[in-house]
């Protein structure tokens, strides 16, 4: 077969060429961004019920909802939380389920439980919800908000024509209220008038949404019917809402009045202590970031140039200037990695044999491209390391084959005759081995959760490059050597390469001088080189550990939760002064103020729980003066001492995907009481255990002003408590109506009693009551019929699967033995319990990190199964597998050595880093112990087998070791905190396993041989 190729071998050539083209092309289209694209398998139902107290909205919205969606198959778990006047339900899909089927069910069971809601509740929001990811952000500042104000028109047609560019999913404006349209009656003029509220709020929702009459057919014409009702906000004033006791028509105009007003704010945003407006555009999955960069900023440019004089747009944040630094440095140590692999490759192979290979390595990068889109993925630094990774093992293949043939051609094989034999002698270990590796990294694309989802590019990428690489090596390779040696008469040198010589006398030394001394005691050598290996393993116990390392960024982020009750303008004051303290810092550069609900997602930053008490401040640093982590130890002990009665939590962006707490703690029970001392308990345990900083999910008592009804009058006069409740409500914050929509316009309106801002008198609220002669009715003022009571009242009622549940975060000083210190504080609160309806569990970042290598450990298991099957069928042997695995473990203590030696920590790629160690250093193995069985076929005594094995196969095993090393040695000088780990453990772990593979695999084989019975075959 591999003959009749060679004898057309100009045809293939223009194969190869054509999937070359092919592959530029996809590398063309491929999407680039900075990390993976992972999906989120949660959803939201979002229930607004105005006015409602947080018991109420659990026990009518939040607890029928849960009770409904429990029952669906497919979600692994429910949690909740219930507010005063809104429910947030968050709906956890297990891994495997099909999302979109699942939130079908979802729906349908909402809308069947919305069916039983009070009136005043709104229809449920559902939300599938996926991870947005910001690709630019822009502030438009100016000396006085009162400047900025007058944009939001003009915003709002930014934000439609940015959202009409291709490629951008949406865009979030904060620090610019919402307008609303707002109808203010005079409690005065109703009374004069004679009007009551239901009278009015009925004449808005008749005029301005009357019954559809649909469509009729006159003179055999189809017409579509219509009555003539208002359509714009200017009519409502002239709206008719009844007639006074003089019988006069009253129009909403002589009772009050309706005007376009500021919504209260949810966000007051600064940037170094100007007033801003934070614009933030999101990209849609699957797009090319740096091409709808270009799009959306070009767009900004043509309209910011409508801008007043006194307001600026400042360039704030831009993915796709992280994501071309990212890729040039990455693209950088690519191109550095080919060179110094075709150099390297140089040193042993003739002038001829290394233009081989070099063509190799690009082919076999852009075929390996091909399949890319088909799997969902695209250009990010993990596919992109994956391909770095790969370059120093495909360059395995080219150069067993190439060293083969050539070692034929010094046999005097003719062109044709040792392309063919050469490949034929090595075929079967070289697939064999690239199965190996093919297996070591499939099980990785099968990794669950946000952890697999986010490495599953490296694996991908790896298996694809390395089956391209496998096909470039048994037919490019020998096709090229054969086109190249045909027209030449020079016979090959017998040491080729620049440091042919050298790497002879190498292979003698090794040959006469290790292997043969050795060989007298094999078992002697092999069970000295094992304990030494695993003497060596135990520095793992001393070696730092770290799941995912922070970035090397200038961006922090301080999250502030400060009391409840405290204002949004008092929040933006506070925050102001950590900002001045900040500032303090010479290494920080600049700093901006997003008080209220955070930031819009960026620098993988947002808040999980907001209010007008919340918010955030990033502060950018000069590196060369200060880094992130240093300003975080800097400051979280300084700033949490300044502000006792604050939550807050300084961080920085995270490689990876995004991590929780350390340790949670989650106590679940039916009464709120109790729950709040099992916390408050916990809370004052886990800070003498070493928690640094604890919060929860429920927060303290809120100061609560209770109107207690004076049951026996209220029932005399017939009046309920919701009669009570609406006319208070009306007098505060107002009743929320349908949203105003004319089709152009949409915007919220509600009704509010008085003026907002006045202080509430209750003598100046009245309720109609019917007399029971069937006279006029008597209005009776609220004052009369209830009593203030002041009192504090939690304001947020957390559930989890059902339950009443407050979960606990805990952040250690110290990670050493923190959570075994938790775990024993909570196994002292469950002894104290004596109650089967509470329990306490623990979990958090550590249990995820569990988790992940429980996981890991089970599928390095069936890799090692699969590695162990595939090579028992090579060598239809069930015990010389065992002696390939050998060097597998001589890798992974190798791996040890090196991160210890560097104290570089054990991290996720780290891990990964082990696991493709498997399939890198398999077959170093397989092609020794495959030329020692040859050996011995060709009749050659055990001993000799060995030695020649050891001489023929050293060269390349050393130069596919050095070439494999010398492609990741930028990568892992480069810094980067994510992939050095990864480097330097592929790095040390091949390092050390080829020189140990060199002396105790041909040692154990020795001993295993020599000992009767072990060679058992398949068939036997």
């Amino acid at each position: 077969m591999l003959g009749w190729i060679l004898k057309r071998s100009k045809i293939f050539i223009i194969l190869f060429l054509l999937f070359v083209i092919i592959g530029v092309f996809t590398f063309m289209q491929l999407p680039q961004r900075e990390i993976p694209e992972t999906t989120v398998n949660i959803g939201t139902v979002n229930t607004v019920y105005p006015g409602a107290t947080v018991d109420r909205v659990e026990r009518n919205i939040t607890n029928p909802l849960e009770s409904k969606l429990l029952s669906i198959d497919g979600i692994e778990e429910i949690s909740s939380s219930s507010a005063a006047g809104f429910s947030a339900i968050i709906v956890t899909v297990t891994d495997g389920e099909d999302k979109k089927e699942v939130f079908s069910n979802v729906r349908q069971a909402v809308s069947d439980t919305a069916a039983g809601f009070p009136e005043e509740a709104f229809e449920p929001e559902i939300n599938e919800s996926t991870i947005k990811m910001p690709i630019v952000s822009y502030h438009l500042t100016s000396n006085d908000m009162e400047n900025l104000l007058p944009l939001k028109k003009e915003l709002t047609r930014w934000k439609e024509e940015v959202e009409s560019l291709r490629g951008v999913s949406g865009v979030t404006i904060k620090g610019l209220p919402e307008e609303e349209i707002a109808i203010q009656l005079d409690p005065e003029l109703l009374k004069e008038k004679g009007i009551i509220l239901p009278d009015v709020i009925e004449a808005i929702n008749e005029e301005y949404y009357p019954t559809p009459i649909g469509k009729q057919e006159i003179n055999q014409e189809v017409v579509q019917l219509t009555v003539d009702h208002f359509t714009s906000e200017e009519q409502i004033e002239d709206l008719f809402v009844g007639k006074s006791p003089q019988g006069e028509s009253v129009l909403l105009g002589d009772v009050g009045k309706a005007e376009m007003v500021q919504q209260e704010k949810e966000d007051i945003v600064t940037l170094d202590g100007k007033p801003s407006i934070s614009f933030t555009a999101f990209v849609e999955e699957g797009q090319d970031i740096p091409s709808v960069d270009v799009r959306v900023s070009e767009k900004m440019k043509e309209l910011s140039t409508g801008l007043p004089e006194n307001v600026t747009l400042e360039n704030y944040y831009s993915q796709a200037n992280l994501v071309t630094d990212i890729f040039d440095g990455l693209f950088l140590s690519l191109a550095i990695s080919v060179i110094a692999v075709i150099l390297t490759t140089a040193l042993g192979l003739t002038a001829s044999g290394a233009f081989v290979v070099a063509l190799a390595i690009p082919i076999s990068v852009l075929m390996g491209l091909i399949p890319l889109p088909f799997a969902d993925v695209d250009l990010n630094q993990i596919s992109v390391i994956g391909a770095i990774i790969a370059l120093g093992i495909l360059v395995d293949d080219s150069i067993v084959v190439n060293d083969n043939i050539q070692r034929r051609y010094k046999l005097g094989d003719n062109a044709l005759a040792g392309a063919v034999y050469g490949t034929k002698e090595i075929w079967v270990s070289i697939v064999t081995s690239s199965l190996a590796i093919v297996f070591t990294f499939l099980p990785l694309v099968f990794l669950s959760g946000g952890n697999g989802a986010f490495i599953r590019a490296l694996p991908t990428v790896l298996i694809t490059t390395i089956l391209a690489s496998t096909l470039v090596a048994l037919i490019f390779v020998p096709m090229m050597r054969f086109m190249l040696y045909r027209k030449t008469s020079k016979k090959v040198s017998d040491a080729p390469g620049l440091l042919g010589k050298p790497l002879n006398k190498t292979a003698d030394f090794y040959a006469d001088k290790i292997l043969k001394p050795f060989s007298k005691k094999p078992k002697l050598v092999s069970i000295l080189g094992l304990i030494f290996t695993s003497a060596i393993l135990g520095l793992v116990v001393l070696t730092p550990f770290e799941f995912f390392p922070a970035a090397d960024r200038e961006e922090v982020t301080i999250d502030v939760s400060l009391p409840i009750g405290t204002t949004l303008e008092e929040t933006s004051n506070e925050l102001e002064n950590i900002e001045e303290m900040i500032l303090s810092d010479e290494g920080v550069t600049e700093t901006s103020i997003f008080a209220g609900t955070g930031l819009p997602n960026l620098f993988n930053s947002s808040l999980k729980v907001t209010g007008p008490h919340t918010g955030q401040i990033v502060a950018r640093v000069d590196r060369e003066s200060q880094t992130a982590q240093g300003l975080i130890d800097d400051w979280s002990s300084v700033l949490r001492d300044k502000y006792p009665d604050a939550e807050i939590f300084m961080e920085t962006i995270q490689q990876g995907p995004p991590a929780g707490a350390p340790v949670t703690v989650t106590i679940k029970g039916p009464e709120i009481g109790k729950l709040l001392e099992l916390r408050d308990s916990l809370t004052e345990d886990m800070k003498k255990a070493g928690a640094d900083f604890v919060v929860d999910n429920i927060g303290n008592p809120e100061p609560t002003l209770k109107y207690v009804p004076n049951r026996e009058l209220i029932e005399n006069y017939g009046i309920t408590v919701n009669q009570i409740s609406e006319q208070i409500r009306l007098a505060t914050e107002g009743i929320p109506l349908k949203p105003f929509d004319n089709g152009v316009t949409k915007m919220d309106m509600s009704i509010l009693l008085g003026e907002k801002d006045e202080a509430l008198d209750l003598s100046d609220l009245e309720i109609a009551v019917g007399s029971a002669q069937g006279g006029p009715p008597t209005l009776v003022s609220i004052d009369t019929l209830v009593d203030e009571e002041r009192t504090e009242e939690i304001q947020r009622i957390p559930h989890l699967n059902g339950d009443r549940a407050i979960t606990i975060r805990a952040f250690p000083k110290d990670e050493e033995n923190f959570k075994e210190n938790v775990q024993n504080v909570v196994e002292d609160e469950r002894e104290k319990l004596n109650d089967n309806d509470y329990s306490i569990s623990i979990g958090g970042e550590n249990q995820a990190q569990n988790d992940f290598f429980a996981e890991i450990t089970v599928l390095f298991i069936i890799v090692i199964f699969l590695v162990y099957l595939l090579i028992a069928f090579q060598f239809n042997s069930l015990g010389l597998p065992f002696l390939v695995l050998v060097a597998v473990y001589l890798a992974i203590a190798g791996a040890i050595l090196g991160l210890f030696v560097t104290q570089t920590p054990i991290s996720f790629l780290a891990v990964m880093g082990m696991v493709s160690l498997t399939g890198i250093v398999v077959r170093n193995s397989v092609v020794l112990i495959e030329f020692m069985e040859q050996g011995l076929r060709n009749g050659m005594p055990l001993k000799e087998a060995v030695v020649e094995a050891g001489r023929t196969r050293i060269r390349p095993i050393l130069l596919t070791a050095l070439t494999s090393i010398v492609a990741l040695i930028p990568v892992a000088v480069s810094g980067d905190a994510l992939f050095t780990p990864l480097a330097i453990t592929i790095i040390s772990g091949i390092l050390f396993s080829v020189i140990l593979t060199l002396i105790i695999v041909p040692m154990m084989y020795l001993a295993f041989k020599k000992v009767p019975g072990t060679y058992t075959t398949l068939d036997q």
